[in-house]
């Protein structure tokens, strides 16, 4: 799923303690940076979120919070 980044997610995220990227995900390898499922998951880690990101967020479908 597909999304805008901005201020109104931004404060969502804040507010709500929202958690979505990769290095919140129990198919995390924090050693390797990769997803123990395979998936190629450089839009959904943290900096792709952040102000440096695209300006979009991607959600991955395979997510597990730790």
């Amino acid at each position: 799923m597909r999304f805008i980044v901005g201020r109104e997610f931004d404060a969502e995220q804040a507010r709500y303690a929202l958690r979505h990227a990769c290095e919140d995900c129990v198919f995390f390898v924090a050693e390797t940076g990769r997803c123990a499922n395979g998936y190629p998951n450089a839009m959904h880690r943290d900096a792709a979120f952040g102000p440096e990101g695209p300006g979009d967020g991607t959600f991955c479908k395979d997510f597990e919070l730790l």
